[in-house]
């Protein structure tokens, strides 16, 4: 070869096209899942450094979602469509047990963002409310809720024992707003994960992300969706945890009902009879999270938000040096007995997974809800110019249920923290002009909305993933089997209806 050849002249001579094809299929796979994220990502830069800052917030929606749906695909790509060998290599094994794509996608977009606002717009950066109270109560509260869930099943035996099968999911649902909803989704796809026909997997699963994703409503603490805005709702529309217990509490809990008393039908009678083991352990540590949770509405403040680190930090470390343990101990036993060879790696694939989300699944979700800030940020321009095009001759009910089921279709394809933070900026915008009543009706509206649409597909709110790993549900058949709970909107409809009559007069 010529010293002097031109070296991408060269490249561009030999390069071959079929040999990127074949040697790299999930980059290509990668690239045709969330080509539309970085096109609208790239529609935003090219907006927001024009200040076209209404285009630029229409397309940080779209790369927000886009990407949140197509780069979570990552885990069934590196599962399915590699070589096998990456499993077993020393550094890149660990690949394969991480999850929660979703997530990551979203506070990589907010980061991305946060670039670009503080390059463009620096002085922007000053308007941006960044919810840190909130941020260290989700990662205090869900961190030691990673640590009560061996013992839920201990208070669902109990519960069960009283209530029945209907009891199991209502109550379980309503105790994801201490334990955090994805913890709720991991205990109770655990105790009811062998109670269920194959049939019936799909229909349990979804059935499970409606009770829970409405149930986690009465409590801001443990509900991204809430947790996000709840900043907003407490300064700007002055509610306390009563006026959200009272108005949000009245659409969610009975959602949360009649969701149960349908999933109660797919749930097999126990094999054995019920027997309640370690009940003493798990009483202090539930009273613990409890009192944990009674301690955020009373004290709210800084030194509280210290502790919740300490508790985060603690947990995280003493969760993965367990899991360790339990892996090396499996490690072990494969190769004592190689005739389950096979079922010792599926456990150590199933628990590798576990120690994964127990350990940093906090500490995402904190992360996310900084993320999801920033985005929402750079989308008011155009949620407000939404919010200028509704008619003011509207009647209030009808623009509540517009923002009802415009935030509950947003909520099905990007997470529903991400559409609650986007449009309550709309209630802002009409409490303004219409006083202080109206903005309760459609802050009520847009939280409902985000409520209810956390259900309709995987991506849409955080425990779906856990659920749906659990019982093994794929996207298709997961939406396929929501669609036949999409008429118990009609609940949370009856209940705006009922809040228009009290709060319009």
């Amino acid at each position: 070869m010529d010293d002097h050849i031109n070296p991408f002249k060269y490249f561009l001579e030999t390069f071959n096209p079929t040999i990127f094809k074949r040697r790299f299929p999930t980059l290509r796979f990668l690239l045709q899942r969330s080509w539309g994220a970085w096109i609208a990502f790239a529609a935003f830069i090219f907006f927001f450094s024009t200040q076209g800052y209404a285009f630029a917030g229409l397309f940080i929606i779209i790369s927000a979602v886009m990407a949140m749906n197509g780069l979570a695909k990552t885990d069934l790509v590196l599962a399915h469509r590699t070589p096998a060998w990456w499993k077993k290599h020393p550094t890149l094994k660990v690949l394969h047990f991480i999850n929660s794509e979703g997530e990551m996608a979203g506070i990589f977009i907010g980061v991305l963002t946060l670039i670009v606002i503080g390059l463009v717009n620096p002085q922007d950066l000053s308007r941006i409310h960044w919810p840190i109270g909130e941020v260290f109560t989700l990662y205090g509260i869900m961190s030691f809720a990673n640590w009560t869930v061996h013992h839920m099943v201990t208070i669902m035996t109990i519960v069960e024992k009283y209530t029945g099968k209907f009891g199991v999911i209502f109550l379980g649902s309503l105790l994801s707003a201490l334990t955090g909803e994805p913890a709720a989704a991991v205990f109770l796809s655990e105790y009811l994960g062998d109670r269920v026909t194959p049939q019936n997997k799909a229909k349990l699963a979804t059935t499970l992300a409606g009770s829970i994703g409405s149930g986690g409503g009465w409590l801001p603490f443990s509900a991204p969706p809430i947790l996000i805005i709840w900043g907003i709702l407490s300064h700007e529309f002055g509610w306390s945890i009563l006026d959200l217990m009272l108005f949000i509490g009245l659409g969610c809990v009975t959602h949360a009902f009649i969701v149960s008393l349908i999933a109660r039908k797919y749930i097999k009678d126990p094999e054995e009879k019920l027997s309640i083991k370690y009940l003493k352990s798990a009483l202090y540590t539930f009273g613990f999270l409890g009192a944990l949770v009674l301690a955020h509405i009373f004290a709210h403040g800084p030194f509280l938000w210290l502790m919740d680190a300490v508790i985060g930090i603690n947990v995280s470390f003493t969760l993965a040096q367990l899991y360790k343990d339990r892996l090396t101990a499996l490690v072990i036993a494969k190769k004592l007995n190689t005739e389950e060879m096979r079922r010792q790696d599926d456990e150590y694939e199933h628990m590798a997974e576990k120690a994964f989300s127990s350990t940093f699944q906090p500490m995402l979700l904190a992360f996310l809800l900084l993320a999801l800030e920033v985005i929402g940020h750079a989308a008011e321009p155009f949620i407000e110019i939404i919010a200028e095009t509704i008619p003011e001759s509207w009647p209030l009910l009808v623009t509540g249920l517009f923002l009802f089921y415009v935030t509950a279709v947003v909520s099905h394809f990007a997470d529903n923290a991400l559409a609650s933070r986007v449009f309550i900026v709309v209630a802002v915008a009409f409490m303004g002009h219409l006083g202080a009543a109206a903005g309760n009706f459609l802050a009520i509206a847009v939280v409902y909305g985000a409520l209810f649409g956390g259900f309709l597909m995987i991506p849409a709110n955080l425990p779906n993933f856990a659920i749906s790993r659990a019982f093994h549900v794929d996207a298709g058949r997961w939406m396929k089997n929501a669609i036949g709970l999409y008429w118990t909107g009609i609940v949370y409809v009856g209940a705006l209806i009922l809040w228009s009559i009290l709060l319009i007069r």
